[in-house]
């Protein structure tokens, strides 16, 4: 692999940003460099008022927690009987929700937000491969 190669979620995030932007189209050359965007002619308008919503009609979103990299998906400590989260539970930004087993080594599952944990989409001891999804939760 190249050792430049830009990681997938900073690769979804840059797509994001685009977007979001109004970036039409993105080159990008090689030897020596050069970078070129181009963005949508776009009339200038008048910015709408921003529309207010009722603290009912917010919904919460449903957010993905990917593995952190290859290996084996433990849902609950080794040397423990009791899973890290279960769905129902509720869970704060920054909290191990599992850990990813590569030989020796034990990776963090990272919850990145608050919120509630829906569902696991990968059983205990089951492989995972980087940025597989682990579980959903639910943030407020």
């Amino acid at each position: 692999m190249d050792k430049t190669a830009i990681p997938l979620p900073t690769l979804r995030a840059l797509a994001r940003k685009m977007q979001s932007s109004g970036l039409n189209s993105l080159a990008l050359d090689g030897k020596h460099w050069s970078v070129r965007l181009t963005f949508a002619a776009t009339p200038a308008a008048p910015a709408p008022a921003p529309a207010t919503v009722p603290a009912a009609e917010i919904f919460p979103i449903t957010q993905r927690i990917g593995a952190p990299m290859p290996g084996t998906l433990l849902r609950r400590h080794p040397h423990s009987q009791q899973d890290f989260v279960a769905p129902g539970q509720q869970i704060v930004a920054g909290e191990v929700v599992a850990l990813v087993q590569v030989g020796p080594l034990y990776v963090p599952v990272i919850s990145p937000d608050n919120g509630t944990v829906q569902s696991f989409a990968a059983e205990h001891s089951s492989a995972v491969e980087y940025d597989e999804d682990v579980l959903t939760f639910r943030s407020p």
